[in-house]
């Protein structure tokens, strides 16, 4: 059977916000919610390799790719956002959330279980807030269209990531595309800062879980998805070997793997 081509639509938020979809392959349905400087084509390679058994609903976070946008923004309507995708999808759709998305997802669940759950790395702020005093500087750069700056600076104090790491990020080709989509992610911060360190809210979220990490991954998150193992009700572990943040891009085969087997019952 001939896989279909991947088409984009879009659904309408409870605000107005037209949230656009990227839509690809057949089979049970797949949501993704992407991370802060992400958009659905990111994760075209992963939607590609699901496709002959799953349908991946892709979504542009609203101010990302080809949505719309609302000054009046707040994590719970991009809940909002993605729960109208999870419409479009149908009930038995699995619901993946990715970085802040997984945090978007994660605030969702409580309010609205999917029928299954993953969740790649999200930052709970659990050692304090990631922006903090950092977002002033990073907005300035923001609004003097230096955004190259802002990426730069947002690296270092949002991710805490060493120098030689922000160097090779700087001279990777998704740079200038990473550095395209900084304007959003000041309020996007500021919404992990609000999120709280309380884990124990989602100890009565009894969706089935797939909590994913890469083993290259910063320990601070490594540590989150740990400790949220230790309290969802039914939730399951792994790992990508050798692969850090974004498995879905530098290793898709191996993670379309752990996704299959979760979807479709034979994880361990």
């Amino acid at each position: 059977m001939t896989t279909p081509q991947p088409l984009q639509t879009h659904v309408t938020s409870a605000d107005g916000t037209k949230i656009s979809v990227t839509v690809t392959g057949q089979g049970r349905p797949l949501v993704i919610s992407p991370g802060a400087l992400n958009t659905a084509q990111d994760w075209q390679p992963l939607a590609d390799a699901l496709a002959p058994r799953m349908t991946t609903y892709a979504v542009d976070r609203r101010g990302h790719g080809a949505s719309g946008d609302n000054p009046q923004h707040s994590i719970e309507r991009e809940q909002e956002d993605i729960a109208a995708v999870l419409d479009l999808a149908g009930p038995d759709a699995v619901l993946l959330g990715h970085s802040y998305g997984g945090l978007v997802t994660l605030g969702l669940a409580l309010r609205q279980p999917p029928a299954a759950f993953i969740l790649y790395e999200p930052p709970v702020p659990l050692y304090g807030p990631v922006g903090g005093d950092a977002i002033a500087p990073f907005e300035q750069a923001v609004a003097e269209g230096d955004l190259e700056r802002a990426l730069a600076f947002g690296t270092r104090n949002f991710l805490r990531m060493p120098e030689n790491a922000v160097e090779d990020f700087r001279s990777s080709p998704v740079w200038a595309v990473r550095a395209s989509m900084t304007p959003t992610w000041a309020r996007e911060v500021r919404a992990i800062d609000a999120f709280g360190d309380d884990l124990d809210r989602f100890a009565r979220l009894a969706t089935p879980t797939l909590l994913v990490t890469g083993e290259l991954s910063p320990p601070v998150l490594l540590d989150t998805s740990q400790r949220l193992h230790q309290v969802l009700p039914d939730s399951h572990l792994v790992q990508i070997p050798g692969h850090a943040h974004e498995a879905y891009l530098t290793a898709p085969e191996a993670l379309t793997e752990q996704i299959l087997n979760f979807a479709f019952g034979t994880t361990a």
